[in-house]
Order: structure tokens, then C-alpha cells, then sequence
């Protein structure tokens, strides 16, 4: 019973933290004058607030930190000393990420130095490990446990593991920061309408979540990681569900991108869940790539060809295309929970939800291009 109120607690802490600092800062905001103005890309029609991730921050930093204290209740909560490092790595990869996006949100810094500063903090991420390539005993005496956040292998259907580390150590660091970059991104480009990306990450840190504490044996202190996000998101969701009276800047979308994608290695790589249940946002974002690439275009250039504008465009309010992501998240990450769907079935329902969307894309193509 004590190890269900620390769980809880640790979503609880970060709900109440953040909901209780939005409204100081949405005036802060008003008076600082940190808004977003109305443009030809935004779908907003008044200059809004646009640091709430500040709030959404103190809320999840607060609940990690905090949680450090639930070992006291309950023995099974306290960290090894392999997660421990991997909190510390990940607190300060949130701070760097966090104060460059909060100065990109002032100021609109350069694409280049942005994806420089998020290479870096993946790589922070990654900790010793880059030096130290040697793989530790877990508590059952298994070599799995390195010293930083690094995906060393993930299952894949037919050839059960691809083990990167057993491959090479420096392919296991390129995938890890590859992986952790394009989540960053990935969140960043979905947050375009009133509680798109605040709703999609607290489903998938729900589905990590669960997913974790479902494994047998449970990893009680790695659920925390994502029961904090997810706690952050939904108090966000209070102020930012349509019409926003705040959003998250890329000061949230970058941070809780950062801390997602650490969600699906830390513990264990859960990439195939996370990948399901952020299909949509994934098969957009490498569409934009490709299609911006192909017209000449830079891919960090902003648009408005993104799948949800062209919703939008197609007749759909923001509820609808929102509840439509929403939906599509929860029924895709409800199959990387159930263990009677295969992980070929699941490799099938990604590759026909990538199929689909692609289809929607192409035939959804924006008539006008603008920058």
C-alpha cells in the first residue's frame, strides 16, 4: 500500500507543482511580454503566453528530486547507484536544454546552434558510458548495467535483440543520440495546437509507465521518471486545452521531448511502446524531412505543413484533430502493452499506421508553401 501512495505521489507532486505555478507565470508572461502574436503558421488568433514549460519544468524536476525521499518509505523504491547517475545526467541535460530553448523562445535563435546544444545534452545523457563502454551486473547478475542513458539493444521481430553494444559501443552512442535529438524535435513539432504535445507526451509517459510496472519484476524507480512527466503534462493540459490560455514554448516541448525519449531506454529500452504510441508525430516528422528536403527547403524550417494543419485545413476544428491524435495514441500504445500481441503484430500495426498516415500526407499535400 505504501509502495501505491509513493507512485502515485511522484505524478501527484508534479501535477500540483505545476498547476499551482501556471497562473503566476501566464502574468508574469503578459507583463514581460513573453507572448506568441498571431502569424499566417499559428492557429491562434491573440497573443498568448508562451513559457508555461517553465512551470511544466519545475513540476517534473520537483517530483524527480522529491521521489529521492520515498526510499524511506518503501526500501523497493530506492535507486541503485547506476540510476542515481542517470537522474543527475538527466537533471542537467534538462537544465542546458531548458535554458537555450527558454532564450530561443525570447529571442529565435539559430536552427544550427539549437541542434549543436541538443547533440550536447543528448550526450551529457549518455555520461560515462562514453568512455567507460563496460557493461555492469544487474541485481540478477546479468551484464546490463552501464554507467549513463545508453540504448545497448532493442527486440526486434525474426532476430529476437539487435544487441548495439555487443555490434559497437560508439553505433549503441550515435543511436542514443540520435533517438533522444529526434524526440526532442519530434515533440517540438507536434506542439501546434492547444494541447497537442502536452497531451500525446502524458499518454505515452502513462504507457511507459504501465508498461514498466508490468514487467516481471517490476522497476518500481524507473516508473517515477515517466509518472513525473506525465503528472507535469496533465496539469499543463488545465491551461492549455483549446482555447490555450498558455503554451508550453520550446522551452516545455524541447524539455519533455528530452525526457521522454530517456523514458524509452532508461530501465531498459522500450522503444518499439514509445515508437507505437508516438507513430503519427514520428511518420510526420520524417515526411516534413523528406518533402522539405526534396523542395529545397531546410527541414528545421518552419511551416505550416505539418499533418495537423492540414487537418485543419481540411474542414476539422482543434478538438477534433487533437481528440484524432489522442485516440490514435491510446489505441496504438494500448498494443505495445498487451503481451499476447507479438512483436510482429506490433511491427505490422506501426508499419500500418505509418502506411496510413503517409497516405493522408500525400494526398493532403498543402497548396500554398509558406515559410
Amino acid at each position: 500500500m505504501l509502495t501505491i501512495l509513493a507512485i502515485s505521489g511522484t505524478f501527484l507532486i508534479a501535477f500540483a507543482i505545476t498547476a499551482l505555478l501556471v497562473p503566476p507565470l501566464i502574468t508574469l508572461a503578459r507583463r514581460e511580454g513573453w507572448v506568441a502574436n498571431p502569424g499566417p503558421r499559428h492557429v491562434h488568433r491573440e497573443p498568448t503566453p508562451v513559457v508555461g514549460g517553465l512551470a511544466m519544468i519545475a513540476g517534473l524536476v520537483g517530483a524527480i528530486v522529491l521521489s529521492a525521499g520515498f526510499e524511506q518509505i518503501d526500501p523497493a523504491l530506492r535507486r541503485s547507484a547506476f540510476e542515481q547517475l542517470r537522474i543527475g545526467l538527466l537533471l542537467i541535460g534538462i537544465s542546458i536544454i531548458a535554458l537555450v530553448s527558454f532564450f530561443d523562445d525570447l529571442y529565435d535563435l539559430p536552427a544550427l546552434p539549437r541542434l549543436g546544444v541538443h547533440i550536447i545534452a543528448a550526450l551529457i545523457a549518455v555520461g560515462p558510458y562514453l568512455w567507460d563502454h563496460t557493461l555492469y551486473p544487474d541485481v540478477l547478475g546479468q551484464p546490463t548495467e552501464a554507467r549513463g542513458i545508453i540504448l545497448t539493444a532493442f527486440n526486434f521481430p525474426f532476430v529476437d535483440q539487435i544487441h548495439l553494444h555487443n555490434l559497437s559501443p560508439w553505433l549503441a552512442i550515435a543511436a542514443t543520440v540520435l533517438w533522444i535529438v529526434g524526440m526532442q524535435n519530434m515533440v517540438n513539432w507536434i506542439d501546434g495546437l492547444d494541447g497537442l504535445a502536452a497531451g500525446v507526451t502524458f499518454i505515452a509517459g502513462m504507457v511507459l509507465a504501465i508498461h514498466t510496472l508490468t514487467l516481471d519484476p517490476p522497476q518500481l524507480t524507473v516508473a517515477l521518471l515517466p509518472l513525473a512527466l506525465s503528472g507535469a503534462c496533465a496539469a499543463f493540459l488545465l491551461f492549455n486545452t483549446h482555447p490555450a490560455r498558455i503554451f508550453m514554448g520550446d522551452v516545455g516541448a524541447m524539455t519533455i521531448g528530452y525526457t521522454l525519449g530517456i523514458c524509452a531506454i532508461i530501465g531498459g529500452a522500450k522503444l518499439a511502446t514509445a515508437l507505437l504510441v508516438m507513430g503519427v508525430p514520428l511518420v510526420d516528422m520524417a515526411w516534413l524531412i523528406l518533402s522539405r528536403t526534396l523542395r529545397g527547403r531546410s527541414a528545421a524550417q518552419a511551416g505550416r505543413d505539418h499533418l495537423h494543419h492540414r487537418l485543419l485545413d481540411l474542414g476539422l476544428n482543434q478538438r477534433q484533430v487533437v481528440g484524432c491524435y489522442y485516440a490514435l495514441s491510446i489505441a496504438f500504445g494500448s498494443i505495445g502493452l498487451f503481451d499476447f500481441f507479438t512483436p510482429l503484430f506490433k511491427l505490422i500495426a506501426l508499419l500500418v499506421l505509418g502506411g496510413s498516415i503517409l497516405i493522408v500526407l500525400f494526398f493532403l499535400q498543402p497548396k500554398t508553401r509558406i515559410a
